[in-house]
C-alpha cells in the first residue's frame, strides 16, 4: 500500500496484484480486522459477512457485540451478507486508497445473500489502518 501511496505521489504509474492482494488479505487482514474493530459501534450488533475474493481466500467476518472474529476458509454457516470481490478492489477499498462506489461501479464489489444492505456496515464497524 504504501509503495502505491509513493507511487501516486511521485506521479508515477504502479499497481498492485491480485496475487499480492489475496496473500495481503489472506494473511494479514484475518489478524488486523478484529483489532480494527470499532468496539463502541459494534456493542450489540450481530452480523456475519461471508468475503469470497475471485481467486483469492474466503473469510467469514462475524462481528458479536463488541468483538469481531475472522477465520480464513470457515466452515459453512448461516451468513447475513456476502461480499464478492476481486482482491485488489477489496484491499484499496479497506485501506481507504478506493472509494467503494468506485469499486461496485466497474463491477470489482458486489453484495448479496439474504442482508446485502450491510455490505456497507462492515467498513464503518472495522475502520481502515
Amino acid at each position: 500500500m504504501h509503495g502505491l501511496d509513493i507511487a501516486r505521489g511521485a506521479g508515477r504509474p504502479w499497481s498492485v496484484g491480485a496475487a499480492e492482494a489475496s496473500l495481503v488479505i489472506g494473511q494479514a487482514m484475518v489478524t488486523m480486522m478484529p483489532l480494527a474493530l470499532d468496539a463502541e459501534k459494534a456493542k450489540g450488533v450481530r452480523i456475519a459477512f461471508d468475503l469470497a475474493l475471485k481467486g483469492g481466500p474466503r473469510l467469514a467476518v462475524v462481528v458479536e457485540d463488541g468483538a469481531a472474529t475472522v477465520t480464513r476458509d470457515a466452515p459453512p454457516r448461516a451468513y447475513d451478507c456476502r461480499i464478492t470481490a476481486a482482491p485488489t478492489a477489496f484491499l484499496l477499498v479497506s485501506f481507504g486508497r478506493m472509494p467503494m462506489w468506485k469499486a461496485v461501479a466497474l463491477g470489482r464489489m458486489r453484495a448479496g445473500g439474504r442482508r446485502p444492505w450491510l455490505a456497507t456496515r462492515l467498513s464503518e464497524l472495522i475502520t481502515a489502518p
